[in-house]
C-alpha cells in the first residue's frame, strides 16, 4: 500500500484498478487483482487533488487552483511496458513511482547479480585478479625454478599491447628506449585481494562462465523522444531488448504493429547485426493466447524470418511472455538467460582490450563526474603510457556506450561525458513530451527568469533563445550542449526575428529545435502549398525499407540554416510537422513528407530550379551520411507534363548516356527522355563533390614574376583528396594552383622553393601528421619570402587526416606557432551546399592575400 500524507479526496475505479487522489498532491492506483500499488505519481502542477474520475486508460485529475489533467494510466503506470520490464529484471517489486521515461533512462547491473547498481565497475579490478588468478593456476604446475612474477602489476613503456585482439606494433617498428615501469596495482594490495581457492570464480557465477556487466538503457516511447534516441544505438556491443504490451497487440493490431515496426526497422538501421529479445508484457495466461500473439508477429513482421531475433526456445516462440506484476521468483528467469547468452555472443564482449585502457577508465570512472576536460583523460593515458592511444580508447568506450566523446569540434573534443544520464537529463530538457511540458511551465523559477513566452514560442514554434537553453540548462556546459545538439542535427541556428517574442529577446540569439514541430499544423500552410503553382518535381523515396523518424526535421533544421545563410534573415522558412515552405534567394519550393517519401516541389517561378534541387539532395545526404548512413534510398524524378509518372534518377542518367528516346517508369508507363531535360541544367544532381556543370570564373591578376596564384602545401598520405578536389576546383574557378600530388615531397627541394616563391600565396592544409620534414620546409620558406599564409584544416571527424585543432597548434613548428593566433582557420567542405561559401571565401582571400 502506499502510505497517503493528507486527506483522501477522491476516489474512482476503472475494470482493473482503484484510483484515489489526496491532497499532498498525488494520484495513486492499485491492481484489483492482487491489491498491489501499481502507480504513484506527483500531479503536474504539484498543487493539491481533490477530484479524479476515470474512463478506460484514462484519469481525468482536478488540482487545487483550477488545473485539470488528463494522464494516460498505460503510459504513467510502471507496470505498463519498459521500464517495469527493468524492475522485474532487477528484482525489483511492481510498484512504480514514476512518470514516464523522459529521453532514455539508465541503469546498471550484471549478469551474475541482476541488482542494481549505483556504482560503475569499469572491470579493470576483475581482469586484473583473473589473470593473475590464470597465472597462479599454471605456476602451481612449474617447477619453483621456472616460476616467474606472479601478478600483472607493471607494464613497460617499450612493450606493445594487445588491443582490439591485435598488435598495435611490433618491437622492430621504434627505436630502442629504456623501459620504463608503470604500477597499475600495488603488488601487496593486490596479493590481498584473492585467495588460490577462488581462481574457479574469478570469471562471476554466470551461465556464460563470464562476469558480463550491463547499462540498461530504457528508451522513452513517446515520439517527441525519438529524434534522441539515434544519437546512443551503438553499433556494436549492444543488445537490443523491444517491448510491447500483447492485449495492446491482441486488440489495437495495426497500432501496435506499427511501433513494433519503427524499433525493429531503428535497430536494423543502427545495429544491423545486434541480437533482439522481443518482450510481450501484460502476460495473463487465462486471457492471453500466446500462439495467437506469435502468428500475428510472424504474418505481420516476418518474425520467423529475422536471424537477429533471439528465439524463446523453451515455448518454441519469437519473444518472451512475462508479467511484470507477478509475485513468483524467477518470473523473468527465462528472459535474463537470453540476455546474459546474447550478450556473452557478441565480438565485442570477447574482445581483448589493453589493461592500460581499463585503467584509465578505472581511474576516470572513481572521480565520480558527470564529465571532464579531454586534458584530464589525456593525462591519465600518459601516466600509464597509452598516451599515443587517448583518442583510440576513448573512441572505443564510446562505441560500446560506456561514455560520450565526439571530435567534430574543438568544444566537443575537449569534454568527455563519464556519465551519459547527464547529458540525456539535459537534453531532455530542451526535447521534452507534454507531461514533463506541464511541469516546466508552471516553473515558478521560469516565471521569476521573465521566460514563460520564450518557453512557449519554443513548444509551439520550435525556436528556443539562448536565455532560454541556458535557463533550461541551469547555465552549465551550454556550449557543449549547443555544439551537442549542432552536430547531432538536433539544433540549427534560427537568422530570422522572431515577433512573438518579447522585445527584449528580439535581438537575441535564436536556435530551431525542427523535432519538437514533428505533430504541428500550420492551416494557413497548407493553403499557401495548395495554391502554390509547382514546376520541377523530384521525390527522395525510403520505401525500400523505411523513412525514419528524424530525417525530415534534420532536413527542415538544414534548410532553415542555410535559406539563413543566403537571405540574411529575409523571409523565414515556414515550418510545420510534416510540411514546409523555405526560400533559397529567389528559389521558392515545398518539402512534404507523405509515408515513406519526402516530396520536393520547386514554384513555376523559381530561380535556376535545377541548381536548388542539386543543393536539396546534397542537403539530404549531409544528414543521411551523419545520422542514417546506411539509409536506402532512391530519387525519383515527376514528368513535368505528367504529374502522375514517375522514374528513377538512375534510370534517367542512363537513358540520356544512352541517346534513348524513351525510358521505363516506377509503374507501367514509358516517359520521353527529352521531357526532364530540366533536371539536369546544372549537371548531375546527386554528385555533390566535383564540378558537373560550368561555374563562374574569376579574374584575379599575377604580378610580375608569378606564375600561381597558390601553392597548396599537405601530406598526400593524409589530405590529398581533399587538396587534389580543392585545387580542381580552384582551376576550374579561374586559379592557377601548384600542387604537388603525387611525389609526396620528393620533387628536388629547389623546384618546391621555386613554386613558392612564384606563387602570389602559401595554402597550409592541417591533418593530423602535416608538419613532415617536406611540408616543414615549404612552411619556412614560405614564411622566409614573407609570402601570405592562408589556412585550412580537415574538418570531417571520419576521415583518417583529422585531429583536434589544438594538436595542430602542439605540432607546429615554433616559428610558425604565431600563425594560428594570426590566422583564421577555415575548415574544408565537400559537400555541395556547404563547399559554395568556402570556396566563395577561399578565393576572396587569396585575392585581398
Amino acid at each position: 500500500m502506499g502510505r497517503i500524507q493528507g486527506f483522501v479526496r477522491g476516489v474512482a475505479q476503472s475494470a482493473d484498478l482503484v484510483l484515489a487522489v489526496s491532497w499532498d498532491g498525488y494520484l495513486r492506483a492499485w491492481s484489483k487483482k492482487d491489491g498491489a500499488l501499481v502507480l504513484e505519481m506527483k500531479t503536474p502542477n504539484h498543487n493539491g487533488a481533490y477530484a479524479v474520475a476515470v474512463q478506460g486508460n484514462l484519469a481525468a485529475v482536478g488540482t487545487q487552483e483550477g488545473g485539470l489533467f488528463l494522464i494516460d494510466l498505460a503510459t504513467a503506470s510502471g507496470a505498463a511496458g519498459k521500464t517495469s520490464v527493468v524492475r522485474s529484471l532487477l528484482g525489483m517489486a511492481p510498484v512504480a513511482e514514476h512518470l514516464s521515461t523522459v529521453g532514455v533512462e539508465l541503469t546498471r547491473t550484471d549478469a551474475e547479480s541482476w541488482g542494481k547498481s549505483k556504482d560503475f565497475d569499469s572491470g579493470f579490478e576483475r581482469q586484473v585478479c583473473r589473470v593473475a588468478a590464470l597465472r597462479m593456476a599454471v605456476q602451481a604446475e612449474r617447477p619453483r625454478s621456472q616460476r616467474r612474477q606472479l601478478l600483472p602489476r607493471r607494464v613497460s613503456q617499450g612493450l606493445s599491447n594487445s588491443v582490439f585482439g591485435r598488435r598495435r606494433s611490433s618491437a622492430a617498428a621504434r627505436p630502442f628506449v629504456a623501459e620504463e615501469q608503470v604500477e597499475l596495482v600495488p603488488e601487496a594490495e593486490m596479493a590481498q585481494r584473492f585467495e588460490f581457492a577462488e581462481i574457479e570464480d574469478m570469471a562471476g557465477m554466470t551461465h556464460s562462465g563470464q562476469k558480463i556487466i550491463f547499462t540498461i538503457w530504457d528508451y522513452a516511447g513517446q515520439e517527441v523522444f525519438y529524434a534522441l534516441h539515434h544519437i546512443f544505438l551503438t553499433r556494436e556491443g549492444g543488445v537490443f531488448m523491444v517491448v510491447f504490451d500483447m492485449q495492446e497487440l491482441l486488440i489495437k493490431q495495426e497500432k501496435a504493429v506499427e511501433y513494433l515496426s519503427f524499433w525493429l526497422n531503428s535497430v536494423k538501421l543502427h545495429a544491423p547485426a545486434a541480437p533482439i529479445i522481443l518482450v510481450g508484457t501484460h502476460y495473463d495466461e487465462a486471457a492471453i493466447d500466446v500462439n495467437e500473439v506469435e502468428e500475428i508477429l510472424v504474418e505481420n513482421l516476418s518474425v520467423d524470418a529475422n536471424e537477429n531475433i533471439v528465439p524463446n526456445s523453451a515455448k518454441s516462440l519469437s519473444f518472451f511472455p512475462i508479467d511484470n506484476m507477478s509475485p513468483k521468483p524467477g518470473h523473468v528467469s527465462a528472459l535474463r538467460t537470453a540476455v546474459e547468452t546474447s550478450a556473452s555472443s557478441l565480438e565485442v564482449v570477447s574482445r581483448k582490450i589493453s589493461l592500460r585502457w581499463l585503467k584509465v577508465l578505472d581511474d576516470l570512472l572513481k572521480l565520480g563526474r558527470d564529465h571532464v576536460p579531454f586534458d584530464t583523460v589525456q593525462e591519465l593515458a600518459i601516466k600509464y603510457h597509452a598516451g599515443d592511444q587517448t583518442d583510440e580508447l576513448l573512441s572505443f568506450f564510446h562505441e560500446i556506450g560506456m561514455l560520450v566523446h565526439l571530435r567534430a569540434t574543438d568544444t566537443l573534443h575537449d569534454k568527455v561525458v563519464l556519465n551519459p544520464q547527464w547529458l540525456l537529463d539535459k537534453l531532455s530538457r530542451v526535447i521534452a513530451d507534454k507531461i514533463h511540458v506541464k511541469q516546466m511551465r508552471y516553473n515558478r523559477e521560469l516565471q521569476n527568469a521573465g521566460l514563460r513566452k520564450d518557453f512557449a514560442v519554443l513548444r509551439k514554434r520550435g525556436i528556443a533563445t539562448l536565455s532560454l537553453l541556458r535557463f533550461l540548462w541551469n547555465d552549465e556546459e551550454v556550449d557543449y550542449l549547443r555544439e551537442f545538439m549542432h552536430d547531432n542535427m538536433l539544433m540549427s541556428d534560427w537568422a530570422f526575428p522572431e515577433q512573438a517574442l518579447t522585445r527584449s529577446r528580439q535581438n537575441e540569439t535564436l536556435y530551431l529545435v525542427s523535432s519538437l514541430l514533428k505533430n504541428s499544423i500550420d492551416s494557413r500552410l497548407d493553403a499557401e502549398i495548395a495554391d502554390m503553382d509547382t514546376g520541377l518535381t523530384c521525390v527522395l523515396d525510403f520505401s525500400e525499407f523505411f523513412l525514419p523518424d528524424g530525417v525530415f526535421a534534420r532536413m527542415l533544421s538544414l534548410c532553415a540554416q542555410y535559406s539563413g545563410d543566403v537571405n540574411k534573415g529575409k523571409r523565414a522558412p515556414q515550418l510545420a510537422g510534416d510540411r514546409a515552405i523555405v526560400r533559397f534567394d529567389l528559389s521558392v519550393f515545398a518539402l512534404e513528407e507523405d509515408g515513406d517519401k519526402i516530396w520536393v516541389r520547386m514554384a513555376q517561378d523559381a530561380h535556376e530550379p535545377a541548381t536548388t534541387l542539386k543543393t536539396l539532395v546534397s542537403i539530404f545526404r549531409g544528414a543521411r551520411d551523419a545520422v542514417f548512413r546506411d539509409l536506402p534510398w532512391e530519387l525519383l524524378l515527376q514528368s513535368p507534363t505528367d504529374n502522375s509518372v514517375l522514374v528513377r534518377y538512375d534510370d534517367m542518367v542512363e537513358a540520356r548516356k544512352a541517346g534513348k528516346h524513351l525510358v521505363m517508369s516506377v509503374g507501367t508507363r514509358n516517359a520521353k527522355v527529352p521531357e526532364f531535360a530540366p533536371f539536369f541544367e546544372d549537371g548531375s544532381l546527386t554528385e555533390d563533390e566535383v564540378d558537373t556543370s560550368p561555374v563562374e570564373r574569376e579574374n584575379i591578376p599575377l604580378a610580375a614574376g608569378l606564375k600561381c596564384h597558390v601553392f597548396i602545401s599537405h601530406r598526400q598520405v593524409e589530405a590529398g583528396d581533399a587538396c587534389n578536389l580543392m585545387a580542381e576546383k580552384l582551376q576550374n574557378r579561374g586559379l592557377r594552383v601548384w600542387i604537388d600530388q603525387e611525389t609526396e615531397g620528393n620533387l628536388a627541394e629547389d623546384a618546391m622553393r621555386r613554386g613558392i616563391r612564384e606563387s602570389k600565396c602559401y595554402l597550409l592544409f592541417l591533418s593530423k601528421t602535416v608538419f613532415s620534414d617536406a611540408v616543414k620546409m615549404e612552411l619556412e620558406t614560405a614564411l622566409q619570402e614573407e609570402k601570405p599564409i592562408l589556412v585550412v584544416h580537415e574538418s570531417d571527424p571520419n576521415r583518417p587526416g583529422f585531429a583536434p585543432f589544438s594538436a595542430y597548434i602542439g605540432a607546429a613548428p615554433a616559428s610558425a606557432k604565431h600563425l594560428f593566433k594570426e590566422k583564421e582557420s577555415m575548415p574544408f567542405q565537400r559537400r555541395l551546399y556547404l563547399a559554395e561559401a568556402f570556396y566563395k571565401e577561399l578565393i576572396s582571400r587569396i585575392k585581398n592575400a
